[in-house]
């Protein structure tokens, strides 16, 4: 669900009927449902609440109503260029919040120099053309000059590095700063679900919260950091994206069993498998992942060049054996015994 603008009772087409009308839950004592509009009407009063109907909300005066001064606010919108690292960008946000964070501990010559007079960095990701999406508000405490050969070393640029991240020329210096920004509790009901309208020009990826407009394009009911997982016929993952892979989606592949395919996009070679076991799918692809399997064709290959798919998913009352019949019939159709990496 997307709620546009504010005023949701009110708003809806001339002749509706108006919605039945229920117990409107407590401002004061915010649940998991009115969090976010508790964040913006700070001790919920009703004075806050006219304050904003009528005309569109920005982003300051979220801010403002957590007092927050916009004046020291510098904005950020991350959209990588890399397609494999913008696909996995918001899965780090939400699942590995560590390696976001070195993510944007950096920054090019000139947000370096305003990052160091912000008092508060909102971290947003690019949400589609002029929008963007909240992750978090950070408080700016302070940064130390890093060589760029020890920062290269540290693990979480490694596994950024692994997940598509590419060196910029234009970035590249022989030393920089490196912003030591503290995730703050504030405004987190918003976090995955508050989407705001980027103002042009769209290359402008750091702004002055007090400088530019950056009203309210719509509040989600739930987080879009992690969307659900797709049909499992939709599913594609490269081995760097199972490290970062969300929980609400191991969760799904664990109870997933059937026929899998991993196809080496380095030899243009795919291989057919089989999970019945606790851990259906996950367990296998993770074993796959870290050192190949049983398989021995498989294993002479590098990993990070496989791509995990699903050809068929079996119901759990099938057996094994059943199982391990249809997986045979999946290898004869594929010819990866003959022409793939299946040693059999």
């Amino acid at each position: 669900m997307v709620f546009r603008g504010l005023d949701l009772v009110n708003d809806r087409p001339k002749g509706a009927t108006a919605p039945r009308r229920r117990k409107a839950p407590s401002l004061t004592k915010p649940g998991p449902r009115n969090q976010a509009r508790h964040a913006v009407d700070g001790m919920g009063s009703v004075a806050a609440r006219r304050e904003f109907r009528g005309r569109g909300m920005d982003f300051s005066d979220i801010l403002r109503k957590n007092s927050i001064d916009p004046q020291g606010v510098l904005i950020l919108r991350h959209s990588p260029t890399e397609p494999k690292l913008r696909k996995v960008l918001p899965w780090l946000a939400s699942e590995r919040p560590d390696v976001f964070n070195v993510y944007q501990s950096t920054q090019y010559p000139k947000a370096e120099a305003a990052m160091a007079k912000a008092a508060h960095v909102a971290s947003f990701i690019g949400h589609g053309p002029g929008k963007a999406l909240f992750v978090g508000l950070y408080e700016q405490a302070g940064s130390k000059l890093i060589a760029d050969v020890d920062f290269q070393a540290l693990e979480a640029v490694q596994m950024l590095t692994d997940l598509g991240q590419s060196p910029d020329p234009s970035k590249y210096r022989s030393e920089y700063q490196h912003f030591d920004l503290r995730l703050t509790g504030a405004m987190s009901a918003w976090s995955g679900r508050l989407i705001v309208n980027w103002p042009p020009p769209e290359v402008g990826w750091f702004k002055w919260a007090s400088k530019s407009t950056f009203s309210v394009h719509a509040i989600t009911e739930d987080s879009l950091l992690v969307k659900r997982i797709p049909h499992w016929k939709d599913v594609s993952l490269t081995c760097d994206a199972l490290k970062v892979c969300p929980d609400a989606w191991k969760a799904e592949l664990r109870r997933w069993r059937g026929i899998y395919f991993i196809f080496d996009t380095a030899r243009a070679q795919g291989y057919v498998g089989s999970a019945y076991g606790d851990e259906n799918i996950w367990q296998r692809w993770t074993t796959h992942a870290k050192k190949g399997g049983d398989a021995k064709k498989l294993k002479l290959g590098d990993a990070r060049n496989f791509v995990f798919t699903i050809l068929e998913v079996t119901n759990h009352e099938m057996s094994p054996d059943e199982i391990v019949k249809i997986e045979s019939n999946w290898k004869s159709r594929l010819h990866t015994i003959e022409y793939g990496l299946n040693d059999n």
